[in-house]
């Protein structure tokens, strides 16, 4: 399974999912340009420039059977993703994310950094000790608002892929709500499942092994394991 994180977010993000998952998955994270260790590249703003050498170290280093998951915008940059990879994707997972033909909303990306800031912390996507230090936020919002113009850039996409797709959602999630992602049905002729879950946008923070108990329940179905 290759996880993709959410805007501003890193392969941290899914540190905790090896043993929630269970041995019979072998886990890999996304390290997008602009945090953790690609820290000194600078954040890009194209969909494109991520999905496609994304897609091409997977195609090199991860055989067969494979999984996508994808939060937020990691959901579409997942979709991108499969979408370039074919076959080699046994199914899509993806989270709190708007289908890609909707509009993003809001367009936060071009909001200053103090109502970035404030946009991210209602959605609950700033943990509470981050807040405390401004300077490193300062640091990281550049790379939010690339990420976010990254999400904007989706808009219309329409691509069809032949890959089942299981898209989750939160019950209270402002940004993506379940008719927006139950909308991903319209992108897959193969397959489609909608799990709702109850909570926010980041509603895989506060019950992960109920999340990650329905993506090993829904991989087995499909024979992946």
């Amino acid at each position: 399974m290759v996880c993709v994180p959410y805007a501003g977010g890193g392969a941290s993000a899914f540190w905790d999912w090896p043993d929630l998952l269970g041995d019979s998955v072998e886990l890999w994270s996304a390290v997008l340009p602009g945090r953790e260790r690609r820290f000194g590249e600078p954040a890009v703003t194209e969909a494109a420039l991520i999905a496609a050498p994304l897609a091409e170290a997977i195609r090199a280093e991860i055989p067969k059977p494979l999984v996508l998951f994808g939060h937020s915008m990691g959901g579409l940059l997942a979709f991108d993703v499969a979408r370039r990879l074919g076959d080699q994707v046994e199914h899509l997972f993806v989270s709190a994310a708007k289908a890609p033909h909707l509009a993003f909303g809001g367009e936060p990306h071009l909001l200053d950094d103090d109502g970035l800031l404030d946009w991210m912390t209602t959605l609950g996507g700033v943990p509470a000790d981050l807040l405390a230090h401004r300077e490193m936020l300062g640091l990281l919002l550049p790379t939010l608002r690339a990420d976010l113009t990254v999400c904007a850039g989706f808009h219309g996409v329409r691509d069809v892929i032949d890959v089942p797709i299981t898209a989750f959602s939160g019950t209270d999630d402002p940004l993506a709500t379940v008719a927006d992602v139950a909308a991903w049905q319209h992108h897959t002729v193969a397959g489609f499942d909608l799990v709702v879950r109850p909570g926010g946008h980041f509603y895989l923070k506060d019950d992960p092994a109920a999340v990650t108990s329905a993506l090993r329940s829904a991989t087995a179905r499909e024979g992946v394991q």
